[in-house]
Order: structure tokens, then sequence, then C-alpha cells
């Protein structure tokens, strides 16, 4: 395939010259907005033009080779874009580039987003993070605990303490996915919970009716904890969750394409979806029951995985955590708070925690994103204190506050962790790092560490 390569060469020209790519590129690759971040050349920021030159031909072979139909890259260091560039399509088989501005269903990076709202709520002494989850949700009050016996005949008894809202945000509170073939899953499985006719209220409601993996707080297991903290938003701010987020989040970061459903003036920037088919070509996602969450008649807010969003609308929610809750004159959490979302909040013997869609031994787990705590078995390069997370179609984001970094790598493709993309970019990333003097680098989450953190800032290898 042939990439569409008008690209923002921040890397490479002078902001004068920017612009007039930026333009050029607006003509050929439909880029009709500035970027989310001012742009600056690379050398300033503190990234090598050599080593950026090597990651456009590593993400176009993933394109040449046909794994995946197109990508969006970028790296902003201390609050400036200093790579961005896009490659391939957004419709392969009608030739339309992948456009800047493309809107992407970013499933699970909706989970930090919805662990904003909750924190904001927290910020403003709505709820409390120890809260029980049962005093907004009471159907809550009578969840029970998997003590044996198999999905047809489950022995069952009540958990040693209630469900609180942290536990929702890290995926300590025991409710589960559907992840695997175990009996608690297969009952979750079963119930057919993500229906996109059905109201948050409804989903949580019937959530409840299935037992727990584990007493809460005991474990770590990835789960539906999200679904249910917005629901929490909800009766704790009186709004339906898609309208709290856009009055208290999208709206003040300027996050003007982010939503849970399609508008039809999104449509012709809608970046298809993508699956290798039976020959290994790929081809369109057809409309399964998790793509109806995003269509106009959907009543699910779908908290854990249901966000359409453009590159430059979330590349602007994580430059807000990399500066400690603020993006300009609009501040949308307290900096301690921040620090508290992006530190491991696991305990010790429950850390690392084990997850197959980060597949790197040295995280822990913050509120709503996985936060590296060790460097020993890293299976990617990249300091302590690292937070990110990824959408299962492919689209990833991590924020490094020791190098004052932010960086994405986004396609769409299911699932999305059948090719090494993020990986691959990461390690480009990092080979094009200049590492800032020891003792410039700043705190994570751009403030100190709470006591007792095991996460406080290193440099990488």
């Amino acid at each position: 395939m042939t990439a569409c390569r008008t690209t923002t060469m921040i890397h490479r020209f002078p902001s004068a010259l920017v612009a007039a790519a930026c333009v050029g590129a607006a003509t050929s690759c439909a880029v009709h907005r500035a970027p989310a971040l001012p742009t600056a050349r690379a050398e300033t920021i503190g990234l090598s033009p050599v080593a950026l030159d090597q990651i456009a031909p590593a993400l176009q072979s993933f394109v040449d080779s046909g794994r995946v139909s197109g990508i969006y890259a970028v790296i902003a260091r201390r609050g400036h874009i200093g790579y961005e560039r896009t490659f391939g399509w957004m419709d392969a088989a009608r030739r339309r580039p992948l456009r800047r501005d493309a809107i992407f269903r970013i499933y699970s990076m909706t989970k930090p987003v919805v662990a904003v709202g909750v924190l904001r709520l927290v910020d403003e002494g709505r709820l409390g993070l120890d809260d029980p989850v049962a005093k907004y949700i009471p159907s809550f009050a009578n969840v029970k605990v998997f003590a044996g016996g198999t999905a047809d005949a489950p022995l069952l008894k009540a958990p040693d303490s209630p469900i609180t809202v942290r536990q929702l945000l890290n995926h300590t509170s025991g409710l589960a996915y559907g992840l695997t073939a175990g009996p608690v899953d297969t009952l979750f499985a079963r119930a057919r919970l993500y229906d996109a006719s059905r109201t948050l209220a409804e989903f949580t409601d019937s959530l409840a009716r299935i037992p727990l993996l584990f007493s809460p707080g005991t474990r770590w297991s990835y789960g539906s904890g999200l679904d249910v903290a917005g629901r929490v938003i909800e009766v704790a701010s009186g709004q339906p969750l898609d309208r709290f987020l856009e009055e208290q989040l999208f709206r003040p970061l300027g996050m003007r394409d982010t939503g849970f459903r399609i508008r039809p003036d999104m449509r012709h920037r809608l970046a298809t979806v993508y699956r290798p088919g039976p020959d290994g070509a790929l081809e369109p996602l057809g409309r399964d029951g998790l793509m109806a969450m995003f269509e106009p008649e959907a009543r699910f807010l779908w908290g854990s995985g249901g966000l359409l969003s453009t590159p430059d609308d979330y590349l602007r929610f994580a430059q807000m955590l990399l500066n400690g809750g603020s993006l300009g004159q609009t501040r949308i959490l307290r900096p301690e708070t921040v620090a508290l979302m992006t530190h491991n909040t696991v305990p010790p013997e429950l850390t690392p925690v084990s997850s197959g869609a980060l597949r790197d031994p040295t995280y822990g787990f913050g509120l709503g994103v996985a936060v590296k705590v060790d460097t020993a078995q890293a299976a990617r390069p990249g300091p302590i204190g690292i937070y990110r997370w990824s959408g299962y179609l492919g689209t990833y984001f991590w924020v490094d506050p020791a190098n004052d970094l932010v960086a994405m790598v986004w396609t769409q493709l299911s699932p999305g962790s059948r090719y090494p993309l993020e990986a691959t970019f990461q390690r480009l990333v990092y080979a094009a790092v200049v590492p800032q003097p020891r003792e410039a680098a700043p705190a994570v989450g751009g403030m100190p560490a709470p006591a007792g953190s095991s996460a406080a800032p290193r440099p990488g290898p």
C-alpha cells in the first residue's frame, strides 16, 4: 500500500516551514485543524532528529505488509509536539488517506477518562474513593463472592468487605469481565450485559447479580469496574455520564470530537476498523455487538470502552495529566489527585499486575492507568513512573513524567495486540529521547511522589 506521507515533519523544519507543510497536508491528507499542542523543532525539546528518522520506515512497514491499514503517531515533549505523522489509510478500499483528525473507537482508553470523571467528583467533595459502591448503587449491597462449584451450580458467600469506589478504578473489586473460561466469567458472558439497548442503570443492577471473582481488595483482575464507576458518576452528579463528561472534561479541554455516539458530521472522518480475514488479508469488521455501542440509537453509555475520539483530543487529555491536572488556564483535577491517580495503588503483594493487554511484568496500577514500578524485568524501555493504557483496537498512549513526554500510536485493528505496534514505537521513541539533566527531571505526575510510593522517577534504560 502507498501511505499518505504528508506530515508535520517537526523534527526537521523551522516553525514557519512546519506551518506551510501543514497547509499542504490539509490539501492532500485532509488535516484541517491546528495541532492539539504547539509544535517545536525536535532538537529544542530534547529529541534526536536522526533517531526520529528511523520511526517512519518502521511504522510504514506495518502498513506496507498489510498488517494494519493506517497508523497515527505523535511524540510530545516539554508541552510541544516534536514528531507527528500519519501512515496509510482511513479507508483502504476507497484509498482515503488517514487524517490527523480521524475519528477512532478508542475502547479501553475510555477507562482513564471515566476515572478522571470520578476523581473530579472526589475533588469537589461529592463522593469519596473509600465509599462503598452500594451507597450509590443499592443493588451492590447484596453482591456475593464465588466460593466454588460450577457456573450452573455456584457456591456463594458474602464478601469480606464491600466494594469501594477506589477498587472500581484499580481493578481490585472482583468484578468479572468475561475474559476467561472460568465459572464466573461464564456467568458474565451468559448474561450478555454489553447490549447497546440497555441503560447503564440496567447494566449495573444486572452485574450486581453475578458473583465476584474474589473478595474485594484481595486480588487484582482486569474487570468491568469502570462501567460501574460510570454509573457512580451519574448518581453522584445527577447527570447522565455523557453529559457529565462533556461539561466537566471534554468542553473545558477543547476535546471537540470525543463522545459516546457517532454524530452525522463525523461519518466522513470515521476510521474503518479492520480484522485479518481467512486468507490473512485485512477486511472491514462488521457491526458486532460492541460496534453497535457507538451508533446514535444506542442507549448504553459504555464506561469501560465506549468513547470515540481523535488523536488531537486525547493528546490534550494526556497532556493535562502530565501537567498535574491542568491544560492552559483550565484545571480539571488538583495536582495531588493526579499524583494519586498516576502512582501504584495496588498492595505490594499484588504487584506486578497480570494483564495480557500490557505484556510487561513491571507494572502496578493506579486509578484507571497502569503505572511502571520496576525496570528489572521490563519488556520495553522507559523509566519508573510511566503511566499508560490502551484500547482493544490498537490505540495506545503513555505518559512519562521523568522525561516530560507523552507518546501515542493508534490504529484500528481487531485485535490491536496482534502485532507489536506499540512495542516497536516505544523502542523508537526512547532511542530518540535525549536524557534531561538528572536535577531537571520532574517528579512523577509533575509533583512529589506520595509517601511510600515505589514510583519515584529515575532514568530508564
